[in-house]
């Protein structure tokens, strides 16, 4: 039976249309980078091409603009590019007008960062576009500079700022302080170009220490694929403090003594006084060099300090000189001992003798004795000489020819008396 042309030919029909559209559509492709990023001056390549059975007939580009489009730049194949407007001007076209129609665009500035279409349009396919984000990096310029001076704790001081200007995007700002405790303090400006401006300040409680030390800023900046870092190194030198004070005294050969003041400051200290007992060094005793005081030899004994200066503030060190031995003076101060000498030994030579004679004496009495109480059992009344037997006793009274008389009791029967032996 034939079908009614009525009722099934149009419906028929469309279906079979919609679906060669499709087809030839869906053949039609154009590849792109969805989003650039290019830093300030440099160039940036904005790759396009097609994937397409069709005939490429142009190559169109535009900028995203309100409230239209902007054409900046057209290709057709065999002819030369034409640059539509001043911007098209600076854009190079890479392409063949076959499947690519990239373009490179030199020394980007702030105002191409934006949304570009690459538009091919082919037969019978038609047109098909792409989008591109271009996206401007723009590195920071660092500055890490010392605070105006701080005076030495306690209390939490800046002491040094980092600073990186107009950046896009915002960076990050770290700091390296090795071995010390240390905060950080960060605010930020944002600038109608889409650049920002950030300022880090670091914070700790300043220490005489401090001096000399390095800390580094580290900034970083990611653009969403990779990260990028600079650094900058400061040697910390404008922590004030007062002086430390250290005296000392040294002996020189040319007969004078040296005072010397160390003063440990920063500021470096640009006073020093000399004072002795608590007055003021006459001049016409020293010579004065500043730190030190050269002090004629016959200048010995006091109590000296050092005052010591700095914008901050004065302090004093001291050192008592009792004894000063300066080279080439020995024969001076030792004649008084050698003189000493002889009458020394002639003191010891006299107790050796004194000595040994005491010692003859004592032998001499212990043999005395031991004899005596061989023969006798004797009482001891009154003995001439000292230390008989090894015991003290009084002298005896002795007669003009200068005898002694001594009295000895013989042992007897007890009905005996007692005999006298003169």
């Amino acid at each position: 039976m034939p079908v009614p042309q009525g009722e099934w030919g149009a419906p028929l029909l469309t279906p079979l249309l919609l679906i060669s559209a499709l087809s030839v559509s869906a053949q039609v492709s154009v590849i792109v980078d969805r989003e650039v990023n290019a830093k300030l001056g440099s160039d940036a390549k904005l790759n396009c091409k097609v994937k397409t059975p069709d005939i490429i007939s142009q190559v169109t580009w535009q900028r995203k603009l309100s409230p239209n489009n902007e054409n900046f730049l057209t290709y057709s194949k065999g002819e030369e590019p034409m640059h539509l407007t001043p911007f098209g001007q600076r854009v190079k076209f890479l392409g063949n007008g076959d499947l690519g129609g990239s373009i490179r665009i030199p020394n980007v500035t702030l105002a191409d960062q934006g949304t570009y279409l690459c538009i091919f349009t082919t037969f019978p396919g038609g047109t098909k576009e792409a989008e591109i984000k271009l996206v401007i990096q723009v590195p920071p310029k660092i500055t890490l500079e010392p605070t105006e001076p701080v005076l030495s704790g306690p209390s939490p001081s800046p002491i040094a700022v980092c600073r990186a200007w107009a950046a896009k995007p915002a960076v990050n700002i770290t700091w390296i302080f090795s071995e010390a405790r240390y905060i950080s303090e960060e605010n930020s400006t944002n600038y109608e170009n889409g650049t920002v401006s950030t300022c880090s300040q670091l914070v700790t409680v300043p220490l005489p220490g401090h001096n000399g030390r390095n800390v580094t800023c580290v900034v970083s900046q990611s653009d969403g694929k990779s990260m990028e870092s600079w650094s900058q190194t400061l040697t910390i030198q404008h922590i004030y403090y007062a002086p430390e004070v250290k005296a000392k005294v040294i002996a020189k050969d040319d007969g004078t003594i040296q005072l010397s003041c160390r003063a440990d400051c920063n500021p470096p200290a640009t006073e020093f006084l000399w004072k002795r007992d608590e007055m003021d060094l006459p001049d016409n005793e020293a010579e004065e060099l500043g730190a030190t005081r050269l002090l004629s030899a016959n200048t010995w004994k006091g109590y000296y300090a050092c005052v010591a200066g700095n914008e901050v503030g004065y302090s004093s060190g001291y050192i008592y000189v009792q004894t000063v031995t300066v080279p080439g003076t020995c024969n001076v101060h030792y004649i008084p001992l050698i003189l000493l000498i002889p009458s020394l030994l002639i003191n010891i030579y006299v107790a050796v003798i004194h000595y040994r004679n005491k010692k003859r004496e004592r032998y001499r009495n212990s043999e005395c004795c031991l004899r005596f109480r061989s023969n006798c059992t004797p009482i001891l009344r009154h003995i001439q000489r000292l230390g008989c037997c090894g015991e003290d006793h009084a002298e005896a009274p002795t007669d003009d020819a200068g005898n002694a008389t001594l009295s000895v009791q013989r042992a007897r029967d007890p009905d005996s008396s007692v005999e006298d032996i003169s």
